[in-house]
């Protein structure tokens, strides 16, 4: 279980999340494409991972051990908003996505 989710914003901003398994780090990874267009829904990181498990994109059993990176490996607060982010450069490219860790 390794997917990359983009994430867009009604103003057709664009949020890059990958979700990795610690222990298949080493695969490559696929796209999913999520509409967070409703911002009152999937305001912040701890709405997205809610839709991230609800759409079944990651199995519910591994809500416990999952935690949010950004692209330098530092730990992000679930409660960091999709907007703050976005302003911030973090999520809004390949190479600046947003990694939810899905560990043991």
């Amino acid at each position: 279980m390794t997917a990359s989710v983009i994430c867009t914003q009604a103003q057709g901003s664009e949020l890059w999340i990958t979700y990795h398994q610690a222990s298949r780090a080493h695969k490559q990874v696929t796209a999913q494409l999520v509409d967070v267009s409703d911002a009152v829904h999937l305001f912040d990181l701890e709405d997205v991972l809610d839709y991230v498990f609800q759409q079944g994109f990651v199995d519910p059993k591994w809500r416990s051990v999952t935690w949010w990176e950004d692209c330098a490996a530092a730990r992000l607060k679930a409660c960091n908003t999709v907007q703050d982010l976005l302003a911030r450069g973090a999520g809004s490219t390949p190479e600046t996505a947003l990694h939810l860790i899905v560990g043991a």
